[in-house]
């Protein structure tokens, strides 16, 4: 199923985020995520895509921000939650794949 990311993902965009997401997750389908027209992005929505990312993982559904514009591939890094938001032309995260990745000191 495709979405459009709105291009200010402030506060008060979270929850209207967070009910398409969790309707969307509802079915079978793939969910593919255009995030390039997004130019800010304030931690609560990065917070829900990365929910989202790491439901999607644990029941089986694919899950995936393509295109992700930089503003939106920057604030995902920036807030260290490029590990659970999956973006096309990135590696696989380890909750995307439902495979965990040891830390080591």
């Amino acid at each position: 199923m495709p979405m459009t990311l709105a291009t200010i993902l402030d506060t008060p965009a979270a929850g209207p985020l967070r009910q398409a997401l969790k309707q969307a997750l509802g079915g079978a389908e793939p969910l593919l995520i255009d995030g390039s027209g997004v130019e800010r992005a304030g931690l609560a929505c990065l917070q829900v895509l990365a929910a989202a990312g790491s439901a999607a993982a644990q029941g089986g559904t694919v899950f995936r921000i393509d295109p992700a514009g930089p503003p939106l591939t920057a604030m995902i890094a920036l807030a260290g939650l490029d590990t659970l938001v999956p973006l096309a032309g990135h590696d696989a995260p380890a909750a995307a794949t439902g495979h965990h990745v040891p830390v080591t000191a």
